[in-house]
């Protein structure tokens, strides 16, 4: 038994980030005292939280008692367009109606489609991540080629062993709800203060009478904006921008915080770092951070703007300002122009293309 924590000041990472990265494996039962548990549904794992007195009496009965719930079957067709990203899926998902119905509430998301093949596990750890946002009980992905080569490249898996722990629905599985999603009609997205289901698409921002939104922090990081794909996407951003001399708006404050160690080890070895900085960024150690109110990233005042990476943008979550809720993109995108941006609206967006 390994207990994970602070050493010598500074923790590993997130829990979410250190399941997926070290310990999960395709098959298993992953049950934590949190309710983005969920997240190692990427692992074709069954992951959901539980409260700490469910936990306890686990610990001593080896014995969770769940309703077996009913599963809704999500179909990603296609591919994704440059800058869009999981994040943006997850925001369209939201906006829906039958979902802000309730139609996922309580139950199995199952992510099907040839649209997740091109997804790298950390995309689809934020696939899996974000089902609570819907209220469902959790996500499962299917253990496909591509995370058997992750799996083999990151831990030295072998794909037969793999293969045989490896879960997949029966083919006259039966279903409470279908839903079809074309990933090339996915476009950034943010959502709107106090509720992730409050989604719109960045370029309807102003036809929808929210005009240029001033933000005064960026925060990219917590469990759903702090993977080594989002640092790739971060720095995606903004390697052109330096080049062109173009750094974090003046009034806004740029928070960059890694999810794990190995997250950091990641940036550090693609020269992110120095890129992040010259960027006018500031970094931040492997924590939960701004997410649950805890450091840089919080606002302090109720009239503050805050773009996030994250998951959750209910009152007061991450201080007493008001939360939109963007990709890492996104965010990236507006700590440089100052305003809600997706990347296509920066000046030099043409490198983007």
């Amino acid at each position: 038994l390994r207990q994970y924590g602070a050493g010598a000041g500074l923790g590993e990472g997130i829990c979410h980030n250190l399941i997926v990265e070290r310990l999960a494996r395709p098959g298993d039962l992953v049950v934590g005292t949190d309710s983005h548990t969920c997240t190692a549904g990427a692992l074709g794992c069954l992951a959901f939280g539980v409260g700490s007195t469910d936990m306890a009496a686990g610990f001593v009965t080896a014995d969770f008692r769940v309703r077996v719930p009913e599963s809704v079957r999500v179909e990603l067709v296609g591919r994704l367009r440059p800058f869009v990203t999981a994040k943006d899926v997850w925001l369209t998902l939201l906006a829906r109606d039958d979902v802000r119905q309730g139609v996922l509430v309580g139950r199995v998301l199952e992510f099907s489609g040839n649209g997740i093949a091109a997804l790298p596990l950390d995309e689809r750890a934020t696939l899996a991540n974000m089902a609570v946002e819907a209220g469902a009980l959790t996500a499962i992905l299917p253990v496909d080629d591509a995370l058997l080569e992750t799996l083999a490249r990151q831990r030295g898996e072998r794909a037969v062993e793999i293969r045989a722990r490896a879960l997949a629905p029966d083919e006259d599985a039966t279903y409470a709800a279908r839903i079809e999603i074309a990933l090339d009609a996915i476009e950034p997205m943010v959502a709107l203060p106090s509720d992730p289901k409050n989604a719109i698409p960045v370029s309807r921002l102003a036809s929808a009478g929210h005009g240029a939104v001033a933000i005064d922090i960026a925060y990219g990081g917590s469990c759903t904006g702090s993977k080594s794909a989002d640092m790739d996407l971060y720095a995606a951003v903004l390697e052109p921008a330096v080049r062109h001399g173009v750094r974090v708006a003046p009034r806004v404050a740029f928070y960059i915080q890694f999810g794990s160690d190995r997250v950091r080890r990641h940036a550090e070895e693609r020269g992110y770092i120095e890129l992040f900085r010259a960027a006018g960024a500031e970094l931040l150690e492997p924590a939960c951070g701004a997410c649950i109110g805890a450091g840089p990233g919080t606002s302090t005042r109720p009239d503050q703007v805050t773009v996030s990476a994250a998951n959750r943008n209910y009152p007061g979550r991450s201080g007493p300002g008001r939360v939109y809720l963007a990709s890492p993109a996104v965010v990236a995108a507006s700590a440089l122009a100052g305003t809600l941006a997706a990347p296509d609206a920066l000046p030099f967006a043409e490198e983007f293309r």
